[in-house]
């Protein structure tokens, strides 16, 4: 019969195999959370907007250039982007979290034909913040048992 020691051990180790799977949600809502701040949280907890687009301008009947006053929010165009990252695989000690669209990358990193990065898949501060409380709350309450 395990003592009380040996158990907690066991259901540490159980528990400590779904946290890779509980990150990965968390690093999806705040990818969520970027495209509604246009933006990404940074370590200190300041949001670091994305590079703006490029001016779209329109032309009108009389061959004047005006600003389009329409624009619409960085990396949305259709939302498939937004909609796309996902939990891409998981194991017992990682976690990986990606998009299927093939300009993912580019929008994510940047590329050498001068599309600045807009960092989408992150994990500020109040993001890690979040994750230690829900680690922390669930090895509290495996030492309540």
């Amino acid at each position: 019969m395990p003592n009380d020691l040996e158990r907690f051990g066991s259901n540490l180790r159980g528990y400590l195999k779904t946290v890779p799977r509980e990150m990965g949600r968390v690093v999806v809502q705040e990818s969520a959370e970027n495209f509604r701040r246009q933006g990404y949280e940074n370590d200190n907890g300041t949001v670091v907007s994305w590079a703006p687009r490029k001016n779209v301008d329109y032309t009108t009947r009389k061959g004047k250039r005006k600003p389009n006053p329409r624009q619409r929010a960085i990396l949305i165009k259709s939302g498939r982007l937004r909609r796309s990252v996902r939990i891409v695989a998981t194991s017992s000690s990682s976690v990986t979290v990606g998009s299927s669209e093939a300009y993912a990358q580019a929008q994510q990193e940047g590329n050498d034909r001068g599309l600045k990065p807009r960092p989408y898949i992150t994990l500020g501060r109040k993001g890690k913040e979040k994750l230690t409380r829900k680690i922390a709350a669930g090895i509290t309450s495996l030492l309540s048992r």
